[in-house]
């Protein structure tokens, strides 16, 4: 895919233009795809990228909408125009702004989902669709846009959401994007919270700052996360008072009290105190359910692994076993190259005997992650992980704070 700069930072910058480009053919035609699920596809894509993104997707906007829903009720009634772009001149004949990858649109021929997917989706790539896909489902079972520090900072929550071939998962925070955030603090490049809550669309979307959105995902994590989520129900307030028609300041000063200042002296401290790692049980965790995933399929397969090693050797040279498409139990190859190039970096890794082998990490601090699944014949019917401290077994629980729980 061609690397596009800058093209995570284009969100709603066209809500309320006309879409000019809307009934414009394009070069190549586009195959119209009614999948069970939340999107009606349009896409020249081969099958393989079409059902990544199906996949993924559809478990990412099940989480938007429970979420959504739980707060401010509503349902997505039909499913959502989605279009999937190989080639990025036919992306941009279609309306999409130069210098984009991905964009949700608003105009008067109606609402669209736009991704330039290319050939290969990076990481950034899927940022940009679940960033995207968030705005699209605010506008449909909500209407009216939150302010734009909280909606593109919602966005990018999502954005940073992890895929675990049967889970999406929020809460992650990237270690290279703390650096930056406490950079950012330090040498005072982001404006001031009283100044992000009062900034209009109009200013936001004239100058589409990185600054910006990493501040506006950094508060949103703040009010998620902070202090066990003390600010959880307050920010949900907010944005129910502002969803039913209060302005945004009225909507802080009855859900947070009057802005003396605090809010931005808890939040630089909140960022500045923090480890450099501090979701890495997190990551561990996405990663390894993610193996077990191919795991059980490769078990399924009537596949057996006398070691992690062995596991790992066989991912490393194509034997493992897996699930062909058009195969519903078939997973993305990317998704476990991904999870197994990391795994060494995790910790180190073991496998259990018996019929249900659990694959186990344990972590530099003596934590261990462990995975497991069960079967019924070929069908996987669960796969999960639990975290083993000195203590025991740990409970699972909400990697998001206020903001929910795992999608499973």
């Amino acid at each position: 895919m061609r690397s596009i700069k800058r093209s995570r930072w284009v969100t709603w910058a066209i809500i309320g233009m006309g879409w000019a480009a809307v009934g414009r053919s394009t070069a190549r035609p586009m195959k119209v795809y009614n999948l069970p699920g939340y999107y009606v596809i349009h896409s020249d894509e081969s099958r393989r990228i079409l059902r990544q993104i199906w996949l993924r997707m559809n478990f990412v906007a099940a989480t938007y909408e429970r979420r959504l829903h739980r707060y401010f009720g509503g349902v997505v009634n039909q499913k959502q125009p989605f279009y999937i772009f190989r080639h990025r001149q036919e992306y941009l004949q279609a309306g999409a702004p130069h210098g984009s990858a991905g964009v949700f649109i608003v105009g008067y021929h109606g609402q669209r989902l736009l991704a330039d997917a290319g050939t290969k989706i990076t990481h950034q790539m899927w940022h940009i669709i679940q960033h995207e896909a968030f705005h699209q489902f605010t506008y449909a079972m909500i209407g009216r846009p939150f302010p734009p520090w909280a909606n593109e900072g919602l966005a990018e929550y999502f954005g940073e959401g992890l895929f675990t071939g049967n889970s999406f998962v929020t809460g992650w925070i990237p270690p290279w994007r703390l650096q930056r955030i406490k950079w950012e603090i330090k040498h005072h490049k982001l404006r001031s919270i009283r100044g992000m809550r009062h900034m209009p669309y109009n200013e936001w979307n004239d100058v589409l700052m990185g600054t910006n959105y990493d501040q506006a995902w950094s508060m949103i994590y703040f009010l998620a996360w902070a202090d066990h989520g003390k600010y959880g129900r307050p920010f949900m307030r907010y944005m129910a008072l502002y969803k039913h028609g209060d302005s945004a300041n009225q909507a802080w000063r009855m859900a947070f009290g009057r802005d003396n200042g605090r809010f931005q002296k808890l939040w630089q401290k909140y960022w500045m105190d923090m480890p450099s790692n501090p979701t890495a049980l997190l990551y561990t965790k996405v990663q390894t359910q993610a193996l077990t995933n191919f795991l059980a399929r490769a078990c399924s397969l009537k596949q057996k692994f006398s070691s992690a090693r062995r596991f790992f050797h066989d991912v490393a040279d194509g034997t493992l076993k897996e699930y062909h498409l058009p195969d519903n139990r078939w997973l993305p190859q990317t998704l476990l190259t991904h999870a197994a190039r990391r795994a060494p970096r995790l910790g180190t890794w073991h496998l259990t005997s018996g019929r249900y082998p659990h694959l186990i990490c344990r972590m530099p601090d003596g934590t261990r992650v462990i995975g497991m699944f069960r079967l019924s014949g070929h069908h996987i019917r669960k796969v999960w992980v639990a975290v083993q401290r000195e203590s025991g077994i740990a409970k699972p629980k909400p990697t998001d704070g206020s903001l929910g729980t795992v999608a499973q």
